[in-house]
């Protein structure tokens, strides 16, 4: 009786594929894994198998084909098997052949030698097959594969060293075999096209001791027990037995996403060695997305080193608003910048504040976009203000924050409150309400002020975009531009807080001044008065004047990162509505503990920054406030 031939491969080499091949020889009998080749016993198979319960129908399969019996008997004759040691079944599956070759391919052998050489004692005279396939589609098979932690358990420590633990394994036990006993085919030749496949069959046949027959490079003819019933499913490449043809893409398919530097020297030294040289291929589509992570990242560090202000607290802000910027900036241009599934987030927050934000306001951003538009698009901003809103407003903003079209609430909301804005390049014609689009615009930001949290109703907010149906969400150029978008915005934010510190501190020290504040994405509707006020510890800042005429008007405090300072847990600003005023005029009391005065704001133990007096949609031109410090003393 001829002796076995054993198919070796790494997993995910082709062993599958091959092992098809093999069975459309007449004189072969190449069945699913039964995986009984690790194992010196069948109850050790049991209790292995037992944990990898999804490998069982292998030897189930093998057993119906061989004896022409059903599930269930095939389940009966694999349980009286128990108690044989593995060359006993071996025995039995040789007898029933006759005259034909059992062919057992088995990737397991590929992480145990002395498995492979315990099979060479059994079978001197067994013949040998190792398929090899090019490290870079095993290693994407396997990151690919469903579950492969669990699947592949005891091959390698992860997915990249399968390929060279595997095949350094194989190669060391074949040293061991002589040459006329031994055969290497590659994965590539058996896919690549009806001629290569022959060649390759036709050196196994060599090996194997039969003729090469044609039927062999065809594996989708016929059964060859590809597929099995529930409990006896064949074990191997579930993907085989829906391809239908032999697909030449697949020798390359995987190396697309494969990155050569992510394998060890080894791998690239024992591929090298086996036809396979690594060097030779281009890094994948996804190092750009790695690229353009590692320079933001890389950038980050370098920003934290330009944080050593003079102010120990300030130095421990600082660090605080690098990283809730460096949040920020990957919030806004990596998870909120799909401008053709646009949604509205919070662009600022109690923990993400930046360019003197609001503590009675709400911003709003949704990311739309223009210029890379393939067809014209339109949005669609609609909602609904409840009554005794303070102020909505709604503006666009360009490339570098340009300051683009823009509406107040009196100009597009419905006397019900609900309103409805379109955005697009030309005037719709219908006397509908919308904001002209120039082409370079990348979000379109609504504001909501309030007096009173507690009372006022946060506007509702909805947008769509209108046009063709949407691309991809998500692919490589999209995701590498948002992490250099979001490094883009991260250097802009921390360079304009430290021109506008560098300004204030020079030109508006404990007196206001007026500021445009257009390269701080302000309100347009409002008019601001700065001033950067220093004081000792025990020391009072007072501001008199006479009351704005406004829609809103409002005192606020800010640290040197010109963030508002903790306003959930200390009075930092005052608004109108809470600033006690006599005929017309105010005082405000700005100190690090409460003096009993009705309009105290806390500096909460900073002793310089920035205050910021800014009134909405003014009625006249704002009168200038007057400054004074005295010591609490006084």
């Amino acid at each position: 009786m001829p002796s076995p031939v054993f198919v070796l491969g790494a997993p995910r080499s082709g062993t599958t594929l091959l092992r098809v091949m093999l069975a459309g020889h007449p004189q072969l009998f190449s069945p699913p894994e039964m995986v009984i080749a690790p194992f010196a016993t069948m109850a050790e198979r049991r209790k292995k198998l037992d944990e990898r319960f999804w490998e069982k129908g292998g030897l189930r399969r093998t057993l119906m084909e061989l004896h022409g019996v059903d599930v269930d008997a095939a389940k009966a004759l694999e349980a009286e098997w128990e108690s044989l040691t593995v060359p006993e079944v071996y025995q039995r599956l040789i007898e029933a052949l006759g005259e034909r070759i059992l062919v057992d391919k088995c990737p397991h052998l590929s992480a145990d030698p002395s498995a492979m050489a315990r099979l060479a004692r059994w079978f001197p005279d067994a013949r040998w097959v190792w398929i090899l396939r090019h490290p870079g589609s095993v290693t994407r098979s396997i990151e690919n594969m469903p579950m492969a932690e669990v699947i592949l358990q005891g091959y390698a420590p992860d997915a990249r060293s399968i390929w060279y633990y595997a095949n350094s394994n194989i190669q060391g036990f074949l040293e061991t075999i002589p040459a006329e006993r031994k055969v290497t085919v590659h994965y590539e030749d058996l896919v690549a096209s009806p001629e290569s496949a022959a060649a390759a069959l036709q050196r196994v046949s060599n090996v194997v001791g039969v003729r090469y027959d044609p039927a062999m490079a065809q594996p989708y003819e016929g059964d060859r027990m590809r597929e099995g019933p529930p409990g006896a499913r064949a074990v191997g490449d579930p993907n085989l037995a829906g391809r239908g043809k032999v697909q030449p893409e697949l020798a390359t398919a995987w190396l697309e996403g494969f990155d050569p530097a992510s394998v060890s020297p080894e791998t690239h030294g024992l591929a090298r060695s086996l036809g396979y040289d690594l060097s030779t291929l281009p890094p994948p589509p996804i190092t750009a997305v790695s690229e353009a992570m590692r320079g933001f990242f890389t950038r980050v560090v370098a920003l934290e080193q330009t944080l050593n202000v003079p102010d120990d607290q300030d130095a421990l802000e600082g660090r605080r608003f690098l990283a809730r910027m460096v949040a920020q900036s990957l919030d806004m241009f990596v998870e909120e910048n799909d401008a053709e599934r646009p949604a509205f987030h919070h662009a600022e927050s109690p923990t993400r504040k930046m360019f003197a934000d609001n503590p009675d306001a709400d911003y709003f951003r949704a990311p739309i976009r223009f210029a890379a538009a393939a067809a014209e698009p339109e949005y669609r901003v609609s909602g609904q203000i409840a009554p005794g809103t303070v102020y909505v407003g709604m503006l666009l903003y360009g490339k570098g924050g340009r300051v683009a079209g823009r509406l107040a609430d009196r100009h597009f909301v419905r006397p019900d409150g609900t309103f409805e804005v379109r955005i697009r390049r030309s005037d719709p014609g219908d006397g509908s309400a919308w904001l002209k689009a120039d082409g370079d615009e990348t979000a379109v930001f609504v504001r909501q002020y309030y007096t009173d949290r507690s009372t006022q109703t946060p506007v509702t907010l909805h947008i769509e975009r209108l046009g063709p149906d949407p691309t991809a969400a998500l692919t490589v150029p999209s995701l590498a531009r948002g992490f250099q978008l979001a490094q883009r915005n991260l250097d802009s934010v921390m360079q304009r807080t430290a021109e506008a510190r560098k300004m204030a501190q020079a030109a508006a020290l404990n007196r206001f001044i007026p500021i445009g504040g257009e390269a701080l994405f302000p309100t347009p509707d409002n008019t601001y008065l700065v001033m950067w006020y220093r004081i000792g510890a025990d020391q009072h800042l007072y501001i008199r004047g006479e009351a704005p005429k406004a829609r809103y008007w409002s005192f606020a405090l800010y640290n040197t990162w010109m963030e508002s300072l903790e306003y959930r847990h200390h009075r930092v600003h005052r608004n109108h509505s809470q600033i006690q005023q006599v005929d017309g005029r105010y005082e405000i009391c700005i100190a690090g503990r409460d003096p009993g005065h009705p309009n105290w704001i806390d500096t909460t133990g900073h002793l310089a920054g920035y205050v910021l007096l800014r009134c909405l949609l003014p009625e006249s031109e704002i009168p200038m406030p007057q400054v004074e410090i005295r010591y609490d003393r006084e």
